[in-house]
């Protein structure tokens, strides 16, 4: 008797990687280039608009702000069909709006095009951004969630150091409308194939559970509390605090930072490079955070860090110009702000969930979007009045450092609170 060759059936290595990192890899792409294209790309764009447009300081950063409170107010219903139907369809949705919205910018030559364009764009902020993002990680991950979302808060936070140079580039080159159709294209041709080709819903959707573990091995279990009941917890109130005086302060510096430099004397060159740094500074800020979380709690590495940057913030106001001693103050500001700068988003997508759970998670990010998003459109308002007001961006530095001291504090405070309510 003849026995044939024996065979083995092998899975492709491909194959072997939970699928949960492919959705977690795709994401961080996309992330990256929607942050670049949508949120980072106007503190360089504001500059040429400024000067060819002839429109103020505070009528641009109103339209960013017209943006921002539009993506608040569809924040509940997004995050409630987040936790119904998933991610893929708000995302792919988000990207096709997010390239209108470009071309729309690109071709306003009105001020009500300008804000009419950025309504389009807050739609695209509210589905393409962290909030839909953390919502797959919260479903797909439960031991490995801190990783998950720490790789696309990396790939968000580089955003301003690949885009913010990259726009100051293609602005010297081809003008700012031409910039915009050529960001338009790229955030087409990465983000919609990626959010409608690869996102799913659950792990369950595809056979596996999550973090990719066995069948047999429980995950976290968390109560199901509803929605209410954790929006009047104190944890959640101290927490949302911390997140809103932290975005108002960091947004409010974001959009004045190049005009700011640029005003000193430094080239736009040279302010978009140092914009751009506070994107790697960033993700220097978040790796250390999570590095340490095995032996150092991420909320107590936050605090501390938040503390240096309240210090750093207004320390270019003790010099003038663009001197030696100038740029140093500066590099210091450049650095503590970096290092501070993602670590709200950071929490949000890792603490945020140990407070209420991943099921009812895309909920309840959903409401605290709303003050997120207020709060972002809420920095670039008070940014814009107080250059108006007081003929320059001093007030915006010495007020961001106070935000951000009072954020550190709201945080420490909330995850007290968070621990007395597990005891109970």
């Amino acid at each position: 008797m003849t026995c044939g060759p024996r065979t083995t059936t092998r899975t492709a290595p491909w194959r072997r990687v939970f699928y949960g990192w492919w959705m977690v890899a795709g994401l961080a792409v996309t992330e990256l280039v929607s942050w670049g294209v949508l949120v980072y790309a106007f503190s360089v764009l504001v500059v040429p608009m400024r000067a060819e447009l002839g429109w103020s300081t505070a009528q641009l950063n109103g339209a960013y702000t017209t943006g921002v409170a539009v993506s608040g107010l569809v924040a509940v219903p997004v995050g409630r069909r987040l936790q119904l139907h998933g991610a893929r369809g708000v995302m792919t949705a988000g990207s096709l709006l997010g390239v209108a919205a470009l071309l729309a910018w690109a071709n306003a030559h009105s001020l009500v095009a300008f804000y009419a364009a950025f309504a389009v764009a807050g739609l695209a902020m509210a589905t393409t951004l962290y909030e839909p993002a953390f919502a797959v990680t919260a479903a797909w991950f439960a031991r490995h969630r801190a990783r998950a979302v720490l790789v696309l808060t990396v790939a968000g936070g580089l955003a301003s150091t690949v885009f913010v140079p990259l726009t100051g580039g293609l602005v010297h080159v081809y003008g700012w409308r031409t910039t915009l159709v050529l960001l338009a294209g790229a955030l087409g041709l990465v983000t919609v194939p990626l959010h409608a080709g690869l996102l799913r819903r659950r792990p369950s959707d595809m056979g596996a559970h999550p973090d990719g573990r066995p069948a047999d091995v429980q995950a976290p279990t968390h109560s199901d509390t509803a929605e209410g009941a954790i929006t009047r917890r104190a944890s959640f109130r101290w927490f949302t605090l911390f997140l809103v005086c932290h975005t108002t302060g960091k947004l409010a510096v974001t959009v004045i930072l190049v005009a700011y430099l640029t005003d000193r004397g430094y080239s736009l060159p040279q302010a978009t490079a140092a914009a751009g740094a506070v994107g790697a500074f960033q993700v220097l800020g978040r790796l250390a955070c999570t590095a340490l979380r095995p032996r150092f709690p991420a909320q107590r590495t936050a605090i501390l860090l938040f503390a240096a940057q309240a210090v750093a913030l207004p320390v270019p106001l003790l010099t003038t110009g663009h001197a030696a001693a100038a740029t140093g103050t500066v590099v210091t500001l450049v650095v503590f702000f970096g290092l501070g700068y993602g670590l709200p988003d950071l929490l949000r997508g890792t603490l945020l969930v140990d407070y209420c759970g991943p099921g009812r998670y895309p909920g309840v990010n959903g409401i605290v979007a709303i003050f997120v998003v207020a709060a972002r459109a809420t920095g670039p308002l008070l940014a814009g009045l107080g250059a108006a007001v007081f003929g320059g961006h001093s007030a915006t530095l010495i007020g961001a450092a106070a935000l951000t001291a009072t954020g550190a504090h709201a945080l420490h405070r909330a995850h007290q609170a968070f621990t007395r309510e597990s005891r109970e």
